[in-house]
């Protein structure tokens, strides 16, 4: 680049403006509006597109009535569990305990192997992480959040202390590309051969969303001579899982497919089909590597021929219920709004981090035993919500907000007039502004029913970002404030 010097691309620069401008005139106008009016701290073009989707599952969540559902399952000869598919050359459909107390009376002893199918097929090794992915993949078999995530892969990128030499571990973490160099393919081909056999080695692909910036390379360690069991004792324990988790992604992304084996044995029982089914791994391929991060179960069936007859010696139905739309996780979400095409890879932790911290949604299991938590929208940010649907639905929502980006990356393009953008924007954004000033209804701070020692006035109830706590309603003039609940403070004990 120095040899080769080059002019800065100005269509990147106005795009890059573009974003902050939009970013500035949406976020001070909006959050000085709603700081007002209802006293919500904040509102964004991408984290209130975040809250609407979190608060819209919310409603789908608490909508839907689950509908009772059974299954009928067949222990038969050679430990083989089947499952009831069709009656009567219809598909299963119980809906009560009492069709299903009356299909279990018509199971007699006798099942017959009607049909075998055998398939095999292919399973593609995943791709290489972006930053999305990443954070999905780092949330669902690590547990991290979004935000632990890039603050451990920053530490691996910018350096660690290894054998008295600091390397940077890891390439960019902020990237939405799948690209890998020629260094490191060459490099990766030829550790996957020799450590492995040529019949591991896959082939390179890259797949790179129409809206990819492609900056930077995929995310992958820097040196594959780096390997996680060699240098572990210089890392973290979190940082050592998500290197190697890295490390992992990015070889397994380059080894061949592996071959599963299915197999499906179709039974026959007084006009009743039950299958058992069955699978197992051929040749590994990518899981070699892969395997710690795979939650895929094999199921081994016995050998049998078509016509064979198994004895039933036990017989079970299971109640149900239909499930609803899920909560999302962090890495739901994340995968949600980039599926949206909203936001952009440096963002997504952010975003997720400012809209708790706004105290609009919480993290939080579902139940005591839950292991993963969900979004939940608070109070405050359902009425934040509601406010920005009621007077700003043309703007704040996903499809705008998506549409912004295609158009910041036709200005990055020089395909469109950044100016004339920000001026079509700017005419529709204010009007809405001037008309929720005037007929946003401002909610009163809940009084607690005392007055304030200092001056007289109202106490009132106040959240800050410690929580509620009581304050006198002639603030600034008056500061007087205490906590909710006073602590008592235990009386001093000298040491000697």
């Amino acid at each position: 680049a120095l040899e080769n010097p080059r002019t800065i691309d100005m269509n990147l620069v106005k795009s890059q403006e573009t974003r902050r401008i939009l970013d500035r005139i949406i976020g001070f106008k909006l959050s000085k509006l709603l700081q007002k009016k209802i006293k919500s701290k904040s509102a964004g073009r991408v984290q209130s597109v975040a809250l609407r989707m979190i608060c819209d599952r919310e409603k789908e969540v608490k909508a839907f009535v689950p509908e009772e559902y059974w299954t009928i399952s067949a222990g038969l000869d050679s430990k083989i569990e089947c499952t009831l598919n069709k009656i009567d050359g219809n598909k299963a459909e119980i809906k009560n305990e009492e069709e299903a107390n009356r299909i279990l009376d018509r199971i007699t002893e006798d099942f017959k192997l009607n049909s075998i199918v055998r398939k095999s097929k292919n399973r593609a090794s995943y791709m290489p992480f972006i930053t999305s992915t990443l954070q999905q993949e780092a949330s669902s078999k690590l547990g991290f959040g979004a935000k632990k995530t890039m603050s451990i892969a920053q530490g691996l990128y910018e350096g660690v202390n290894v054998g008295g030499v600091t390397q940077g571990l890891i390439t960019y973490m902020r990237s939405d590309s799948t690209r890998f160099s020629n260094d490191f393919l060459n490099a990766a081909f030829s550790k996957i051969e020799n450590e492995y056999g040529s019949e591991y080695k896959g082939r390179y692909r890259v797949k790179n969303d129409e809206n990819s910036q492609d900056a930077h390379e995929a995310i992958r360690p820097t040196s594959l001579d780096n390997e996680p069991e060699k240098i572990k004792e210089y890392l973290t324990n979190d940082q050592y899982k998500l290197y190697k988790l890295i490390y992992a992604r990015a070889l397994a992304s380059l080894m061949a497919d592996a071959k599963v084996d299915t197999t499906s044995y179709i039974f026959e029982n007084e006009g009743m089909e039950f299958t058992a089914a069955g699978s197992l791994t051929k040749f590994d391929g990518f899981l070699k590597i892969y395997k710690d991060y795979d939650f895929s179960k094999e199921v081994k069936l016995p050998e049998l021929n078509e016509g064979d007859i198994l004895k039933c010696h036990s017989k079970t139905s299971e109640q149900h219920f239909t499930e609803g739309p899920g909560r999302y996780t962090e890495a739901k979400l994340i995968k949600a709004l980039e599926e949206e095409g909203v936001g952009r890879p440096s963002t997504y932790a952010t975003i997720l981090d400012t809209i708790v911290e706004r105290g609009y949604v919480e993290l939080k299991k579902e139940s005591p035993k839950s292991k993963v938590k969900y979004f939940f929208p608070t109070e405050q940010g359902i009425i934040t919500d509601e406010k920005l649907r009621e007077y700003f639905s043309s703007i704040i929502n996903v499809k705008y907000t998506a549409s912004m980006e295609s158009k910041l990356d036709e200005i990055a393009d020089g395909n469109a007039d950044n100016i004339a953008y920000l001026r079509k924007f700017y005419d529709e954004f204010e009007p809405l502004v001037l008309n929720a000033y005037d007929k946003m209804e401002k909610i009163e701070p809940e009084k607690v029913g005392e007055t304030c020692p200092e001056c007289g006035g109202d106490l009132i109830y106040r959240t800050s970002r410690f929580g509620r706590f009581i304050a006198c309603s002639n603030y600034p003039e008056c500061k007087y404030s205490r906590p909710l609940v006073e602590k008592k403070k235990e009386p001093s004990e000298p040491l000697g």
